[in-house]
């Protein structure tokens, strides 16, 4: 029988390398790399890192599992450790960090209140920790299992290789009991959950109701796709 964590690295390798090449400027938005040195956690191919580092980054490394993605991030950024980030025991100097980046990283992972406190040693005094982590209240997910179905998928907040779940009060209890405090939380909402076969009306749809509907008090947490987390040490 394969253990835990066979059954995710084979499901992760199954992944298409669209998955590794993805583009995050919401994550972008969220970082003045300028000046800065950057930790992303998990940095697939390397592409948020390209980013921050034509935004003027002086530094960016990476962490990533897959040997395949992590050879395309050498291409793109400055060092890239392979490595499973709850098994990560090469070196790094204590506090040297401004950003510690977790893009969709944490609910891959089977003990992520110690990942967060296991990385907290190499953010600098007053940086910051960036998280993106899929919301388990998004609706579509609730009007599924009103039908009794929990059904995992390719990719999304079902993901197959997803371990831990989250809605906002367990992700803000997460950070607070892995030290830190949290400065900002931004909702990414979605009309359609899988929105690689929308087309121009379906974008155009998801568009305006992310707009005009999802910020509406009553229905915010119930369409937020994922939470964007910004925090730093508690003792800042």
């Amino acid at each position: 029988m394969m253990s835990v964590e066979d059954l995710v690295n084979a499901n992760a390798e199954r992944k298409a390398g669209a998955y590794y090449m993805e583009t995050r400027p919401d994550i972008q938005g969220l970082v003045n790399a300028r000046g800065k040195r950057i930790l992303d956690v998990g940095c697939a191919a390397g592409e948020l890192g390209r980013a921050f580092k034509q935004d003027g980054a002086v530094e960016v490394v990476g962490i990533e599992r897959s040997a395949e993605a992590a050879a395309l991030a050498k291409e793109c950024i400055d060092q890239v450790f392979v490595s499973d980030v709850e098994n990560f025991s090469l070196s790094l100097d204590d506090e040297s960090f401004d950003y510690i980046i977790f893009a969709d990283i944490l609910e891959h992972t089977s003990d992520p209140w110690s990942v967060l406190t296991s990385f907290r040693r190499y953010l600098k005094p007053r940086g910051h920790v960036v998280a993106s982590i899929p919301n388990i209240r998004f609706y579509a997910v609730i009007a599924r299992l009103m039908f009794n179905r929990w059904d995992y998928r390719e990719s999304g907040i079902l993901d197959r290789t997803h371990l831990r779940f989250f809605t906002l009060p367990t992700i803000k209890e997460m950070f607070a009991r892995s030290g830190y405090r949290i400065d900002r939380v931004d909702s990414k909402y979605r009309l359609f959950e899988d929105q690689s076969h929308i087309g121009r009306v379906g974008a155009l749809a998801n568009r305006w109701f992310c707009r005009l509907i999802a910020p509406i008090v009553l229905w915010r947490h119930f369409f937020t796709f994922q939470y964007l987390v910004v925090a730093r040490k508690a003792d800042d």
